[in-house]
């Protein structure tokens, strides 16, 4: 009798390869019968699963921030390149496994998104109506959006659950932002009006989601620290790019997410000081040799500015992304050199940072760099920093 030849199943393929009863490769997004047959392929509503299932090479990003004390400079990675950390972001979590409750499980992230995760995204009740409703509306003809918006969601629904329901919203937003992440990708060079309401909608998506990510636990490596904020730091760059080529959004229904108009709020006496201590400190500096007296006046500026949305708003992400969206290149390759004077200015950001931390993105961010910052500067720098730590831990904190 002749031995029949094993083959694998195609256990995932497209519908139109089941209606044929034909092998399956389940290479997305065309599968190559519907390739050569020149027909729409269709995987159906499991995919998410799939992409979570599936053990896929993540791709590695065409450049490396270089991060070690030693490095006597840091070069910035493309827009594409820092788009690529994201990959680095949830990975190896666990994957949610495929059962007759999908749509309801979908369901569910669109009403958590609607009833609370949008919050932390909205500063006013212009910007709410946005993220909480025009938001799900322009995503419900742009399927990337809607996958976005479901990552986050059942991201936001595993930083608040125990096990093992932790682990399964975890999985979810994996395999959501593995169907999001390369079509945003791929229009990334071609903002247009079409589809800037859904570009700029996922871009703060995934900033958000890069905050998150790091508090899963999954490994030490995604723990929050200084090196990690870098990186995220460099994602918000990239979005800058798409906020810089979509300015008829500005005329658009999305327009208060412009306007950073807030209502007069009250900022405590010792952070105004402590600030005003940088821009003293930033001027005796300038006057050595090799001190960039103009970028970090600019940075000290923004992040004042930007404080009043920590007080007005302390669980937004505007706060969290604003400024580091504004960072300039500059001023991020010196913090990734380490340069105390710039350190000093980002312990400041992490008090900030700590304000918000009833964010559910941000936590204990705050907290984890500006320890990282504390030890990396030396005894004639620390007391540089007072406010910030006194903040983050207490007047008589020792760490």
């Amino acid at each position: 009798m002749p031995i029949r030849r094993p083959h694998r199943k195609s256990r995932h393929g497209c519908k139109a390869c089941k209606r044929r009863r034909v092998k399956c490769d389940e290479v997305r997004p065309t599968c190559s019968n519907c390739k050569q047959r020149k027909e729409a392929c269709d995987y159906g509503t499991e995919t998410p699963y799939i992409w979570a299932a599936e053990d896929k090479p993540r791709r590695r990003a065409k450049s490396r921030l270089k991060l070690s004390e030693n490095d006597e400079e840091s070069v910035l990675p493309s827009t594409d390149a820092s788009f690529d950390l994201l990959d680095r972001f949830g990975a190896g979590n666990a994957i949610a496994s495929p059962d007759a409750a999908l749509d309801l499980n979908q369901l569910r992230l669109i009403v958590q998104w609607q009833n609370d995760t949008h919050r932390f995204f909205s500063r006013n009740e212009e910007t709410k109506h946005i993220w909480q409703v025009l938001l799900v509306e322009e995503a419900l003809v742009t399927p990337f959006l809607m996958h976005g918006i479901l990552a986050v969601s059942a991201l936001h629904l595993s930083l608040s659950e125990v096990e093992p329901q932790k682990g399964f919203w975890l999985g979810m937003a994996t395999a959501h932002k593995g169907q999001a992440l390369p079509h945003f990708l791929e229009n990334l060079h071609n903002v247009n009006e079409a589809n800037a309401k859904a570009m700029m909608g996922l871009s703060g998506l995934v900033v958000a989601f890069a905050f998150g990510s790091a508090l899963t636990g999954i490994s030490d490596a995604d723990q929050p620290c200084l090196d990690a904020l870098n990186n995220v730091f460099v994602l918000c760059r990239g979005i800058q790019q798409i906020i810089n080529v979509s300015s008829y959004l500005r005329q658009s229904n999305f327009a208060p997410l412009f306007n950073p108009a807030l209502p007069p709020t009250d900022i405590p006496d010792r952070a105004n000081e402590s600030l005003d201590h940088l821009e003293q400190l930033n001027a005796v500096c300038g006057l050595e040799m090799g001190h960039d007296t103009a970028t970090y006046a600019r940075v000290i500026g923004q992040l004042r500015d930007l404080s009043v949305q920590t007080y007005a708003q302390p669980t937004s992400m505007m706060m969290a992304v604003g400024w580091a969206i504004r960072a300039t290149p500059e001023y991020l390759s010196y913090v990734q050199q380490k340069v105390p004077f710039a350190l000093v200015v980002h312990a400041h950001y992490c008090a900030f940072l700590h304000i918000s931390r009833e964010n559910n993105f941000i936590q204990r961010w705050g907290s984890c760099v500006l320890r990282d910052i504390f030890y990396l500067l030396d005894s004639t720098w620390r007391p540089h920093i007072k406010w910030p730590v006194s903040e983050v831990f207490g007047e008589d904190a020792t760490l």
